[in-house]
């Protein structure tokens, strides 16, 4: 935590390039796994992700530690990122190449208009999800990411946190009740 303030602090007051790119590096798995999540599209989510980045990058001056903490910001900027991107115009017209040109009128009316309302829902419910979970330590918060996000095993986990199993499951669960409460699903 207190490098990420180190490196911070040099992106902001020196535009620190390698201080820049070791934010990103830390991020960037867990912000494509969010864009992928949301999309289910490989390429969309990477050039998603790097609009994120950018978007931080470029943002990171406006940034207030006393208001938020790093990752909550940075996932609010995704979170707008992908919003943008499904109010789109390009998206529109990519839906409507799917279905075909006899239907755009139709597509455009209705389907855009549910899949807009389902993406805006599970984007707030993620954003919301995420605000619960950067509350907890690092390693929980890695932990569900990588479950999630990632699709690992517990096995497979506990390996690259150096933690037993039986810990990952617990922290696992345990974070799951308390998002069940919070967010009532």
């Amino acid at each position: 935590m207190h490098a990420e303030k180190q490196l911070i602090r040099k992106v902001k007051k020196h535009g620190d390039r390698q201080a820049a790119n070791e934010l990103v590096s830390s991020y960037y798995d867990e912000i494509y796994a969010f864009a992928y999540r949301q999309t289910t599209d490989v390429e969309l989510a990477m050039d998603l992700t790097q609009e994120i980045f950018i978007a931080m990058l470029k943002g990171i001056s406006s940034f207030n530690e006393k208001k938020a903490k790093f990752r909550t910001w940075l996932y609010r900027i995704a979170s707008n990122k992908i919003t943008d991107y499904y109010r789109s115009k390009y998206h529109r017209q990519q839906m409507c190449n799917v279905y075909g040109e006899e239907i755009e009128e139709q597509i455009s009316n209705y389907c855009v208009e549910e899949d807009m309302l389902q993406k805006i829902y599970e984007e707030q419910l993620i954003t919301k999800v995420m605000l619960i979970i950067v509350e907890y330590g690092n390693e929980w918060v890695r932990i569900f990411q990588m479950k999630l996000f990632l699709d690992k095993t517990f096995e497979e986990i506990a390996k690259e946190l150096k933690l037993s199993e039986n810990t990952v499951k617990t922290r696992y669960y345990t974070m799951l009740k308390k998002l069940r409460k919070e967010i009532q699903v």
